[in-house]
């Protein structure tokens, strides 16, 4: 891939700089790619400015993943793909039916793979599966691709913050 050309590779780290992990998260991940900080800075800002507007970049996030495409609906506005570093997950996009822009872009959990049991943990939860075990949910911030939210346990009755980033657990910690 030449210096100007954008594939899955780029947005994978696009994707995981965005995100914001743990620095242990990130760190690992990191060693995982074989990739520097550095290198993941780059990639992010270059998918980043080849996704923003004007107004068709949404688009080009399909051209940029067609390599890693494994789900496509019939009409062809949701799209899931997959990134090594995620293997439990898919990421999936919901396109405007003009390409202008998008509607959805979250981690959504991959067939056959199996939701975890016990306490939530970054990086092996998604958000939709954490909501669901705790009570008296307080939206905090709403900033795509981060949500934070106070949480009541209803089995420790301790209160809980939780950042998501493209619905994957970043973080929990008590209040």
């Amino acid at each position: 891939m030449n210096q100007n050309e954008l594939g899955p590779a780029e947005y994978q780290l696009h994707l995981l700089e965005t995100m914001r992990p743990p620095p242990e998260a990130l760190d690992t991940a990191l060693r995982e790619l074989g990739c520097s900080h550095e290198q993941t800075d780059q990639a992010s800002e270059r998918v980043g400015a080849a996704i923003q507007v004007p107004a068709g970049s949404a688009g080009r996030t399909r051209d940029i993943l067609r390599g890693v495409r494994t789900h496509q609906d019939q009409g062809g506005l949701v799209e899931r793909y997959k990134f090594p570093l995620w293997p439990d997950y898919e990421f999936e996009v919901e396109y405007h039916s003009s390409w202008d822009f998008f509607m959805r872009l979250a981690f959504v959990r991959a067939p056959g793979s199996v939701t975890p049991a016990g306490q939530p943990t970054p990086w092996t939860w998604l958000k939709d599966e954490v909501l669901a075990q705790y009570e008296d949910v307080k939206e905090l911030t709403l900033w795509l691709p981060y949500e934070t939210y106070d949480v009541l346990n209803p089995q420790d009755g301790k209160r809980y913050f939780l950042r998501f980033g493209w619905h994957v657990l970043q973080e929990i910690e008590e209040m």
